[in-house]
């Protein structure tokens, strides 16, 4: 099982359907630097002291393995971003909204 992160687009149940009809799902956020909704530029700091802002998002577990979630989200036309030609794939500690603490991927 491989738990992720989603924030913006792919908070859309439709969109993570479109990943696997077969998942478990949670509110959550992560602590964050800042996020840029508009140029869709997420900063999370090596840092922790420099985190202080909040994302709120889904936590998503899907029983697949990584490579097949990334290869299914690269399938989506939504979740492409006309400049971006590069992402970047992190595992990070993440909050579920009532209670619980948990290291997921997280694309950006």
């Amino acid at each position: 099982m491989v738990k992720f992160f989603f924030y913006d687009k792919l908070t859309d149940l439709e969109l993570i359907k479109k990943i696997n009809n077969n998942f478990e799902i949670y509110d959550g956020y992560i602590v964050m630097q800042n996020y840029d909704i508009e140029n869709n530029i997420l900063e999370i700091n090596n840092k922790i002291s420099k985190n202080n802002k909040l994302l709120y998002g889904k936590i998503v577990n899907f029983n697949m393995k990584l490579y097949d979630v990334i290869k299914k989200i690269n399938e989506i036309d939504e979740c492409k971003l006309e400049n971006k030609l590069k992402y970047s794939l992190e595992e990070i500690l993440i909050n579920k909204t009532f209670g619980g603490t948990y290291k997921a991927y997280i694309i950006y």
